[in-house]
């Protein structure tokens, strides 16, 4: 069985086919745009929800206690909500859960330090551009074949820095990024800067002047919904952090690269997690101590620079780890000696560099090469190898699985060898298409195995349907070397839930790629099946999944679903959210507006999925919470017929919404969305 995220996709293109299957379509709450999706901390904000099936949305949630949202009205295709952010709230990307009786959906919302502004429209032409003063953070949005232009002006040898955030932010926007002169001549561009497209540019201005900044959707492309956050000015932009880590209670020395350096106040790490004192600053690099507190949990954490552009990751460790001075580790006969464990941070700064460290183990041992650098926010793609002391190379590693897109997977190299004997080798890292960049970081973890597994839900919520059997997609992880099955389980259920546990067998899932090739997942995939009975109570709350094996328990952390946001990594939740609901007799999906003709009549496709226990009875659809002067004639839906149409006419002109029902021997069993009917043109 398909996991519901997955059948989104499907239910969209193929309803006849699900119809007949009796799968319940996409009737949770879907967020497809926020306006605005973020901002400036201390304030408050009133912001937009659009997509589908809102309707009850009776509360908005954040993780962090510094963000609040209070719901202020809502409608099946829109949530007006106000969210206030607390001077002490963390900047950068939170997750917004949005609660209804009927499911859950999670979307983005950013935390700004600066104040925050929306562009005004008509602003497509250069004539038109409007001002952009710095420190500037501009929220917009792009339609099909909109232009926004704002107008700036630059002193000779300054640096600015200009930062679109959407789709890293879970917008549908593919923004492109132009700087041009006052004369419309283009200086710069910047299309897909990011593993997930959003533009980025910095540019050092050789003439004092004034100039214009574009914003547009790459190929004209943009919708209603395609929202952005522009983010430009001489803040302070960290483009690396080495070393990109520590360890609890150890004082770090820190160095920070990128522009406009000079102005570094300060540090914090985390949700006010650590002060790091600014030692020494110049326009392009800083140095930082920083201590990381001995009760600090391992795992990636915000490093924020004070008022900078955006923050950086820094890693917080049980290992030792130290920063690779720049090219002391590029010779392969003269590698750089480490003891094991140990953590490298370094900079591939240039095409076809690779650093080298040596090691030694005392007899036969398994060893770990694991590489960190796409997964941190850096768009280096590590590559790793080792080498005996005859520099014959034993093993290497550039994806621990193929990357085609269809699912989430991780880019960082995870190397785990078995070495036959005692002696000195090397481990290798290079970039996997040699290429180099003074941005290109990596953290390099070399170790002795310690095996051991890890569990990922595969979403952040789900929909449970009383009386049916749902399917909860949960992906195991076996880490340096771990080879043995692990059983997948859910204590603590609520009343009327039952699960039956899943043995994850110690081999890769294999899936089909775009041209029906096989590949195979990082990890093995179990489709947990949650049997919901018809008398079970309403719920909305948490399901907990852990694996066991050989005496080891885990447990499963949820993963944000890429299709649906755009982001590969965990959620802020650590448990799957769930809500149980009762499925409607019928589910008819129609269109949020619909227009007139000049006879002022319409036809109207209403898609039809039968879930009744009476499928075998005809339908009978009609329209109700309409104004006078509005009628529909329809055919009764035979019970195989997954299509229908209702003739409509009115009197006058459009009378506003109006509701389809549809009937079974008399009784309402499901009801449409409002659809808004238009005027004709």
């Amino acid at each position: 069985m398909i996991p519901r995220r997955v059948r989104l996709l499907f239910l969209t293109l193929l309803p006849l086919t699900l119809a007949a299957e009796g799968k319940v379509p996409p009737i949770w709450p879907q967020i497809q745009g926020i306006f605005p999706r973020g901002g400036q901390r201390g304030a408050a904000v009133k912001i937009t929800l659009k997509g589908r099936n809102l309707q009850q949305t009776r509360e908005l949630r954040f993780r962090s206690p510094h963000l609040t949202a209070r719901v202020l009205s809502a409608t099946p295709y829109q949530v007006e909500a106000l969210v206030t952010l607390a001077p002490s709230a963390e900047p950068g990307r939170h997750d917004l859960r949005l609660l209804a009786p009927h499911g859950s959906a999670i979307g983005y919302f950013d935390v700004g330090t600066v104040a925050e502004r929306t562009e005004k429209e008509p602003n497509n032409h250069p004539a038109q551009a409007e001002p952009l003063p710095f420190p500037a953070l501009v929220n917009g949005i792009l339609t099909a074949g909109d232009y926004d232009y704002f107008r700036l002006e630059a002193a000779a040898g300054q640096t600015l820095t200009f930062d679109v955030l959407a789709t890293r932010n879970g917008a549908s926007t593919d923004a492109a990024l132009a700087l041009l002169n006052e004369a419309g001549d283009e200086l710069a561009f910047s299309d897909d800067y990011y593993g997930f497209k959003d533009p980025h540019l910095r540019y050092t201005f050789a003439k004092t002047g004034r100039y214009l900044l574009r914003v547009h959707g790459s190929s004209e492309a943009g919708c209603d919904t395609c929202d952005y956050r522009l983010r430009a000015g001489t803040m302070p932009h960290v483009e690396t952090v080495i070393p990109a880590g520590g360890q609890p209670g150890q004082p770090t020395t820190i160095t920070l690269r990128g522009v406009n350096l000079r102005h570094l106040a300060g540090v914090t790490l985390g949700d006010g997690l650590a002060e790091g004192e600014v030692l020494t600053a110049t326009a392009t690099e800083a140095t930082v101590r920083l201590t990381v507190p001995p009760h600090a949990a391992p795992g990636v954490y915000k490093l924020h620079g004070r008022d900078a552009l955006l923050p950086a990751s820094f890693v917080v460790s049980t290992f030792p780890e130290f920063a690779v001075a720049d090219g002391s580790a590029r010779s392969r006969k003269d590698p750089l000696p480490v003891t094991l464990p140990v953590i490298a941070n370094g900079i591939l700064n240039r095409p076809r560099a690779a650093d080298h460290f040596a090691f030694r183990v005392d007899g036969p041992e398994t060893v770990v090469l694991e590489a960190h650098a796409m997964q941190l926010g850096y768009l280096t793609d590590p590559l790793v190898a080792l080498y005996d002391e005859s520099g014959n190379r034993l093993a290497w590693q550039d994806d621990p699985t193929t990357n085609t897109g269809k699912e989430p997977a991780n880019l960082d190299p995870h190397l785990v060898f078995r070495l036959p004997r005692a002696g000195r080798y090397t481990a290798m890292i290079r970039d996997a298409q040699f290429r180099g960049d003074p941005a290109f970081l990596y953290r390099l973890t070399i170790k002795k195995a310690e095996p051991d597994f890890s569990l990922r839900v595969v979403g952040t919520d789900d929909t449970l349907y009383r009386g049916r059997t749902n399917t909860i997609l949960v992906r195991v992880r076996r880490l340096e070397g771990w080879n043995e099955p692990v059983e997948v389980y859910v204590p603590h259920l609520p009343p009327g839930v039952s699960v039956q546990p899943v043995v994850a067998e110690p081999k890769n899932t294999p899936y089909t790629g775009t041209c029906g090739e096989t590949h195979y997942l990082d990890g093995t995939n179990v489709e947990m099946q949650i049997t919901v009975a018809p008398d079970a109570p309403p719920l909305a709350g948490h399901l907990e999944f852990r694996g066991r094996s050989r005496g080891v328990e885990r447990i499963a952390r949820t993963r944000y679903f890429r299709a649906r946001i755009r982001h590969i990594g965990d959620a802020e939740e650590d448990h799957l959210r769930v809500t149980i609901a009762d499925a409607p007799g019928a589910v008819l999906t129609v269109p949020p507006a619909l227009a007139l003709g000049k006879d002022h009549t319409a036809a109207l496709t209403v898609i039809v999925t039968r879930l009744d226990e009476g499928r075998a009875e005809p339908l009978d659809l009609a329209i109700e919470a309409a104004a006078d002067g509005l009628t529909a004639t329809a055919a009764p839906v035979p019970p195989t017929t997954t299509r229908a149409e209702l003739r409509l006419r009115a009197e006058a002109k459009a009378p506003g919404e109006f509701v389809v029902v549809a009937r079974r021997a008399g009784a309402v069993i499901g009801r449409s969305h409002p659809i808004r009917l238009r005027s004709p043109q």
